[in-house]
């Protein structure tokens, strides 16, 4: 039995990468500690650190230092663990019915997601890490007691459905809402210039 300590409040650098280095040795004991965690403070903390690191490391390498990309990064870097933990926990009270609470879900997703962002930046690794977040996700969702294996497996394959399915269907209102914004923009070019 490893000896894992139980996550403090406090998150400075040293708190940040023995979380990190707890997480990639042993998930399951990690997540097991991360339980006794009240509120979601110390897990944003965490996912917004590696964040941090994935935008400024990105867009340092490719994307020439631009600031614009670097906020959207970071805006995607926290939005999409905070969707995926909303969707997750939908579908866990659909499924289960169980009492848990968002904190804990939301926790799950974002150590998961701040310990796979800090590899994922590397060119080529991105499709590799994907995987390897599921497989933290629903290791986090049984280790903390809230599903069983068979649960976290599919609560996990039904929120990636979801996803795909929120972003297909949003797709073409995005190019909606572009088209309008360039016949609007041209309209006032137009118009400007009479």
């Amino acid at each position: 039995m490893q000896n894992v300590q139980a996550p403090t409040v406090k998150m400075g650098v040293r708190e940040y990468l023995e979380s990190l280095v707890a997480i990639i040795r042993s998930p399951g004991g990690f997540f097991e500690t991360a339980t006794g965690e009240s509120g979601s403070r110390r897990a944003l903390i965490f996912l917004m650190i590696s964040g941090l690191f994935y935008c400024s490391v990105s867009m340092t390498y490719f994307f020439e230092n631009s600031v614009l990309m670097g906020v959207i990064m970071m805006v995607n870097a926290v939005f999409m663990p905070a969707l995926a933990a909303v969707f997750s926990f939908c579908i866990m009270r659909m499924m289960t019915g169980s009492m848990v609470s968002f904190s804990r879900v939301f926790n799950v997703y974002a150590y998961s997601s701040g310990a796979v962002m800090v590899i994922s930046w590397i060119p080529g690794l991105a499709f590799v890490m994907e995987p390897v977040r599921a497989v933290l996700v629903g290791i986090g969702l049984y280790k903390t007691g809230t599903l069983g294996r068979f649960q976290a497996v599919m609560t996990v394959i039904l929120t990636a459905a979801m996803l795909l399915l929120f972003f297909w269907t949003l797709a073409p209102l995005v190019l909606a809402v572009r088209d309008s914004l360039e016949s609007w923009s041209a309209f006032i070019s137009v118009t400007s210039y009479s």
